[in-house]
């Protein structure tokens, strides 16, 4: 029998096709489109199972016993779309009338081929529900399956004498066909895992765009939001500013009436109304001071806070700072202490008011944290030329280090309990921060806990041409 000769002449035809199929697959399909790809593919194996029937064992029956499953049984491993696998079986079914026309026993040998391609399908939808098995795995299953169904095919159509089938042709074809297609399923695993390699990185890169575009859309709607925020915020500081400017004219109504009763009543020896008038005043002006930061945190957060720059005397800021709050401190009976260096200049170019407000914060509160010891101001020049420098120390109870920047955000003070013991806003240090780069320079702390911080506040002597044009 020519089977042997016949079979190996068909492997060798069968590989080198997959060789030949690699090399164009490398050069023309590798960045083709996954429609051209599939085409293409679907088109080299149907040629190539039409070329194994081509030079198969052609009995006096007229059937032809070849290698046509193989490129069936490559295509379940190699594709995913169970449609394709039976387009090619249909492919192969329609060349079996090729090779020696049209006739019964070409009409069996189709059927078979295309049941074939029905079980190969199976197998592809089988595959994709257990992605977790292995090529090699995958490979036994289609080798056996398809080439049993074979045999089944052939002995139940008829096309051969069964008995001359199963006796004197099957023992050979079939162990031949097994082996020789196993060799084949070896030979080309390693287009196989270059295929799959591919596969799954066109499904990372689709991942990664679908990823991506969303991304963008996050991005996108982020935007959104940071505008709405701003716009949000902006309302926000207008309202306030506009509630701020109402709140003020009627507690400044209440602060001058206060004051007419406390004239009024100034001769009369315990007076009610004195004393009702004194609370209603430091009342009204402490809820004044509060407003009033509130007012110039809303012009901040708005971008509308105007600075008006100038000459300022430093002798002016030290005798109002010295007249507002060594009274606070001789209630405390703290040591209170403003000293200015010689070297340090007259004056210098700033906005008075704002100035004089942020040491008036920062030495303010340094007196409300400190119970015991001294709270100095020293005035002098800093190391680099053309700054000066204002450092409030006082012997209070100190902040701790993760704590320090914390001080200086809107609202915040150190801990619950210091707002407590203390009371306040938590608005002074961040309005003072604030105005202290409007008027050119920076603030700083050092502090230790339970012994004392310094806030160190340092201007230019002359602030920058455009710091002083927008004032």
């Amino acid at each position: 029998m020519n089977f042997y000769v016949t079979f190996f002449t068909n492997m060798s035809i069968l590989i080198t096709c997959a060789y030949l199929f690699n090399l164009l697959y490398k050069n023309l399909f590798q960045h083709a489109s996954s429609i051209v790809k599939n085409s293409a593919m679907i088109v080299i194996f149907i040629f190539c199972g039409w070329l194994a029937m081509m030079v198969g064992v052609q009995l006096k029956e007229g059937a032809v016993l070849d290698l046509r499953v193989v490129p069936i049984i490559f295509a379940s491993l190699m594709f995913r779309n169970p449609r394709y696998v039976f387009i090619i079986g249909l492919g192969i079914a329609a060349t079996r009338y090729c090779v020696n026309g049209v006739t019964p026993n070409a009409l069996t040998g189709s059927i078979n081929i295309v049941i074939l391609g029905l079980v190969a399908s199976g197998l592809v939808m089988l595959y994709e529900r257990k992605q977790e098995w292995s090529y090699r795995k995958k490979a036994t299953i289609s080798l056996l399956t398809i080439n049993l169904m074979q045999v089944i095919g052939i002995a139940s159509f008829g096309a051969l004498s069964r008995e001359v089938y199963l006796k004197h042709i099957m023992p050979y074809t079939l162990p031949l066909s097994l082996l020789l297609g196993a060799f084949f399923l070896f030979i080309i695993y390693d287009f196989y895992k270059e295929q799959h390699r591919a596969e799954e990185l066109r499904n990372k890169n689709v991942i990664l765009v679908e990823q991506t575009n969303e991304l963008k859309e996050a991005h996108k709607e982020l935007e959104e939001r940071a505008l709405q925020i701003l716009n949000s915020s902006k309302y926000k500081s207008e309202f306030i500013s506009n509630m701020s400017h109402e709140l003020r004219t009627p507690l400044n109504s209440i602060i001058l009436l206060s004051e007419l009763i406390r004239e009024n009543e100034a001769d009369k020896e315990d007076s009610e109304n004195l004393q009702y008038a004194e609370i209603i005043n430091s009342s009204s002006t402490e809820l004044l001071r509060i407003i009033v930061d509130i007012l110039d945190l809303a012009k901040m957060e708005a971008g509308k806070m105007e600075m008006d720059f100038g000459e300022v005397s430093i002798t002016d800021i030290t005798q109002l700072l010295q007249h507002q709050l060594a009274p606070l401190a001789d209630q405390k009976k703290l040591s209170f202490e403003i000293i200015a260096d010689k070297d340090v200049p007259a004056l210098l170019v700033s906005d008075g008011l704002r100035l004089s407000q942020v040491l008036s914060n920062l030495t303010a509160n340094a007196i409300k944290f400190t119970d015991r010891g001294s709270v100095t101001v020293h005035i002098s020049n800093e190391s680099e030329p053309g700054f000066i420098a204002f450092a409030v120390r006082d012997t209070g109870i100190g902040i701790d280090e993760h704590s320090r920047q914390l001080i200086f955000e809107t609202f915040l003070q150190e801990d619950s309990t210091t707002r407590r013991k203390y009371e306040g806003t938590g608005l002074g240090l961040s309005i003072s921060q604030q105005l202290a780069r409007l008027l050119g320079g920076s603030l700083t702390l050092q502090s230790t806990k339970g012994v004392g911080s310094e806030f160190k506040l340092i201007l230019p002597l002359t602030p920058p041409v455009d710091d002083a044009a927008g004032g």
